[in-house]
């Protein structure tokens, strides 16, 4: 009676395990949440450099979409642009130390590391560049590009903290103070 169970379990594990590989072979078509073109091919977005003219891109690279957060285009563009290059972290940094200025930016801060970090201003924006060396080689690069917070309001006076009306520090002006700690 043992072995009659036994086969009867084994019979049933097998045709299970069967229907579960049919069932993820799919029937050839596949669900996408992209958009469809003419015979059902899916369009794929093309992740292209040519709308970023105001900042340097190495050749080569190629656009992170899943990490990249873009509104805008031409000069007025703002948000995350993410890539990843075969050139090194280190030629990179010298790519944009020398081009951001022929680009018309202004550097305000740069720092130098294991992930570098760089700050840029071109009017009313400004934008920051984060260098990160590629796991085996190359670079990852996050170009971050916002609206100067302080253009629209002027900028802040020295010794205070923003340029808004808050309330905090009793001042009047709007700005807020720096009080030392006791």
């Amino acid at each position: 009676m043992n072995s009659t169970l036994l086969r009867f379990l084994m019979l049933g594990a097998g045709l299970l395990l069967g229907l579960m590989m049919v069932g993820c072979s799919g029937s050839g078509q596949s669900l996408s949440a992209s958009p469809t073109g003419e015979n059902g091919a899916t369009a794929t977005p093309v992740a292209s450099f040519a709308q970023f003219s105001d900042i340097p891109v190495p050749s080569g690279a190629t656009m992170d979409m899943e990490h990249s957060l873009l509104l805008g285009a031409g000069n007025e563009w703002t948000g995350r642009l993410t890539y990843s290059t075969s050139t090194s972290s280190a030629r990179v940094f010298d790519l944009y130390k020398a081009e951001m200025p022929k680009f018309g930016w202004t550097e305000l801060t740069v720092i130098r590391g294991d992930r570098s970090i760089m700050t840029y201003q071109q009017g009313a924006r400004v934008a920051t560049v984060q260098i990160q060396s590629g796991t085996i080689y190359g670079a990852t690069v996050a170009v971050t590009v916002s609206p100067n917070a302080g253009s629209s309001g002027g900028a802040a006076a020295p010794g205070t903290y923003g340029g808004s009306s808050s309330g905090y520090g009793g001042s009047s002006t709007g700005a807020v103070s720096r009080q030392p700690l006791r």
